[in-house]
């Protein structure tokens, strides 16, 4: 069987989609899942918080433990854990199995999302890498496109724990696929731990992957409490909610689409500092905007392209700091953003009880100080004739 590139970029695009769903659904369902397992939104909310730091801190370590594993087997084995794991939370619905179960969760997507990202970048032309990695990754922003309302419609019409069994019947779908459409693809050398250590102790890469923690940061504090920002303070209710949740989706597959067409036709510095400066704009913007059904939804249409935007430059950014460890720094890239979406959702989830209409202030704040540290240290990209190169000789800041 011929493997051609698109055909391997939908397939993985379907994985990161199945694997994205996992960790935001619960997201758009907060106050019902709360009321199933009777305790309050904060505490709900703090799933989010389990499943972002069970990413972000295990992932590194499995993407090394798993290293010499064919990236098909890889991903289609991570998804049929996956699968297993979302059935027996719907067998078990507990708070204490759930938030168990979350965790197996969490290490299974992080395998899948960043095998995934790792694939698209060998097997994909350098012309085109921005825009595939965009596509893969937009796999995870589809997952709030579809996953997130359809869960809440699901969660509204029969029951929460509806929406475990039909994740996990797609996650076992899509394994198949993936092992249909993947040719085989032996996994890059191990990274001596040595050099590992060497990564983690960059100023570079410090610095790169603190421009991904504070930019998802940010936004996490406000996307975690989406729902409630919409229901308490924007007036929405029941059938509206979903709506705008679909539309947010979309607005938010527009811009990581957007992201990487600019990203191979600009680079990564012109891309980053645009969206990043427009995300800061909006999110000033929505409580003013927010007074008025109207405008809020229009505020929040830019809120999702604004948000994505810089998905793909960001990732390919921090990649090519090393590109003989790729894998090693994508893997680091989603632990930041794992870890930041944790924080956020902490963050949040303490300003809930407090005053919902800061959430878009604090987002700002996080995303300001991200395109601050940005335009601080990012030197190479501006020079850069293909942006989806790897920046190999770039000075140390």
């Amino acid at each position: 069987m011929k493997h051609h590139p698109a055909l391997i970029t939908a397939a993985l695009f379907c994985a990161t989609f199945t694997a994205g769903v996992a960790e935001y659904i619960l997201s758009g369902q907060l106050d019902l899942v709360a009321r199933g397992l009777g305790v309050s939104e904060a505490t709900t909310g703090q799933l989010v918080t389990v499943f972002s730091l069970a990413y972000g801190l295990m992932t590194p370590a499995l993407v090394v433990m798993t290293a010499r594993v064919e990236r098909r087997l890889l991903i289609s084995a991570a998804l049929l854990v996956f699968a297993a794991a979302n059935l027996m939370s719907w067998l078990s619905p507990t708070l204490l199995t759930i938030t168990a179960l979350r965790v197996v969760m969490a290490a299974s997507t992080g395998l899948i999302v960043v095998t995934a990202l790792s694939v698209v970048v060998r097997l994909v032309a350098p012309k085109r890498r921005a825009r595939a990695v965009a596509t893969v990754m937009m796999g995870v922003t589809a997952s709030l496109v579809l996953g997130v309302p359809a869960g809440r419609v699901v969660a509204q019409h029969w029951d929460w724990k509806t929406t475990f069994p039909l994740n996990a019947a797609l996650a076992v779908f899509v394994a198949g696929i993936v092992w249909m459409a993947l040719p085989r693809t032996a996994p890059h050398a191990p990274v001596p731990l040595r050099r590992q250590l060497a990564l983690l102790a960059s100023a570079r890469t410090i610095l790169g992957l603190t421009v991904t923690f504070l930019w998802l940061g940010g936004y996490a504090a406000l996307n975690t409490y989406f729902t409630p920002y919409l229901v308490s303070v924007v007036g929405l209710d029941g059938d509206a909610v979903s709506l705008v949740l679909l539309l947010f989706g979309l607005a938010s597959i527009v811009g990581i689409q957007a992201g990487g067409f600019l990203t191979d036709r600009v680079g990564t510095h012109r891309t980053l500092t645009v969206t990043k400066a427009f995300h800061v704009l909006v999110l000033i913007a929505l409580p003013v905007l927010g007074v008025a059904t109207g405008s809020a939804v229009g505020a929040v249409l830019l809120w999702g392209i604004a948000a994505w935007g810089s998905t793909s430059a960001q990732q390919i950014r921090v990649a090519s700091l090393a590109p003989d460890a790729s894998d090693v720094l994508m893997s680091l890239n989603q632990s930041a953003m794992q870890i930041a979406i944790a924080a956020g959702a902490g963050g949040g989830g303490l300003l809930v009880t407090q005053n919902l209409k800061l959430l878009p202030l604090i987002a700002a704040a996080g995303v300001a100080a991200s395109l601050v540290l940005l335009l601080l240290t990012q030197r190479c990209d501006r020079t850069s004739p293909n942006p989806s190169a790897a920046l190999t000789e770039c000075p140390q800041p």
